[in-house]
Order: C-alpha cells, then structure tokens, then sequence
C-alpha cells in the first residue's frame, strides 16, 4: 500500500492545497493517514474540515490531535501560555456545527494500530504514554513500549524524522533484532524545523520507500487572515518555520 502520512495542518488552507497539488502531481498513493491538529494557530478551521472531506483519496486513519482534544473537552489547562489559551479560544468560537459534529463523530482516538502490507503500524497524534500531549522526539524512541511494533508514526511535534532502532528480541535469524521504524512527517501547516514550506511523507509499506516532501505555499495568503485580537507570533512564524 501506498499512503500519505500527514499532521498538524493548523488551519492552514494554503499550505494544504499546495501539498494536495503536489501528491496529484508527484504520486498515485492509494491512501491517506492524518495525525491530528487539523484546526487552531491558523484562520481556517472551518475550511480545512470542510476540504478534507472532498479530497477523493481514502482516509484510512483520521486521528484527533491535543487541539481537537482541548475543543472536545473545553480544557485550555494544557496550554503552555495565554496566547495559546486566547488562540483556542478564539478557534472554539468560530468553529460552526457541521466542524464540531466532525471532530467529535468522525475523527478518531489517537493511539490507533493498523495492519498494513504485513506491518503492525502505530498511528500516534502525540506519544505511547500520552497520545495527545506528550512529545515523541528522537531521544525518546528507544523506548521498549514501541518494540512490538513495526512502524510508529506520529505528530505534534512539527518536526519530520525518519529513525530505524533496533531492539534486542530473541530472533536468531535476525540476529536477535527487531527493527521499529519511527515516522514523524512534521507539519503541513504550521512547521517548526526552520523550514516554512508544507511537509508531508509519501510512502509505500511494501518496499519501505519512504519521500519526506516540503512544498512551498503562499505564505502571505495566511497571514494576512489574522485578526488584530490574535497575537502576531502565530502569522510570523509561518515565514521562519519556527
């Protein structure tokens, strides 16, 4: 199977559509998988839920992400500052019905397990212990909790990396090994590895084949959607990749 691997969109219609054009240009993927944050940091909340529906590609996974949990459950408690308490705000009161109805109905819990091409697949919003709001970064994925299975694929923290790690397991023709291979594909919308372009991962379970993507958008077009009320560090990032 074919699949595109996607997170953290934030409401980032722009960037969206321009990594729609670039899977419709570049691949033939037979399925899609997204990690969460589909709303909130952006202007378009309302418009990515409404664009996801028509895209023709099968979702096979569609994961809630921390900020559609914060709007599910009205708990700002896990936000790190008050720009970020009065950004979630902001997104829960322009969110409209039919949005609201689709996050609570349609997208799922993380911590989902697929089986894909003969692989055990983890999808992740945030990590094993907290699927949510905890962090899965590079120096946490020795982690033998992860061991049983062959992919893990995660979100949130807006930075991509691809990492093989190799746990010791009683398979002598393996030389006793086990190989989990950890996917993050950063972030579509809202990317923080000083790289503002929209980033997403195409791979094909079959051959391992994995192409990390980083597509530029119209930057400007974003930004300019900010109100006055919202503070400036959520348009001004999107030029840096911050």
């Amino acid at each position: 199977m074919k699949v595109v691997l996607f997170a953290d969109i934030h409401a980032n219609l722009t960037a969206f559509e321009a990594v729609l054009a670039d899977i419709n240009t570049c691949y033939q993927p037979d399925a899609m998988i997204s990690l969460g944050d589909l709303i909130d940091y952006g202007m378009r909340s309302n418009e990515i839920i409404e664009r996801i529906q028509e895209v023709q590609i099968p979702i096979v996974a569609n994961l809630k992400g921390n900020h559609e949990k914060a709007l599910v459950d009205s708990d700002l408690s896990h936000f790190s500052s008050e720009r970020g308490r009065v950004m979630s705000t902001y997104t829960r009161n322009h969110l409209n019905q039919a949005s609201q109805n689709y996050i609570k109905n349609v997208m799922q819990e993380p911590k989902q397990t697929l089986e894909i091409d003969g692989n055990k697949v983890l999808l992740l919003h945030g990590s094993i212990e907290d699927p949510y709001w905890g962090k899965l970064t590079p120096s946490k994925v020795d982690d033998e909790k992860y061991k049983d299975y062959d992919y893990v694929i995660s979100g949130h923290i807006h930075q991509s990396y691809k990492i093989d790690v190799f746990f010791k397991a009683e398979t002598p023709l393996m030389r006793n090994q086990k190989r989990t291979t950890f996917i993050n594909p950063g972030s579509v919308g809202q990317p923080r590895n000083h790289n503002p372009y929209a980033q997403y991962v195409y791979m094909d379970f079959q051959t391992g084949e994995i192409h990390f993507n980083a597509v530029p958008y119209d930057v400007d077009a974003e930004q300019v959607l900010f109100p006055k009320e919202i503070d400036k560090f959520y348009s001004e990032r999107l030029k840096f990749g911050i």
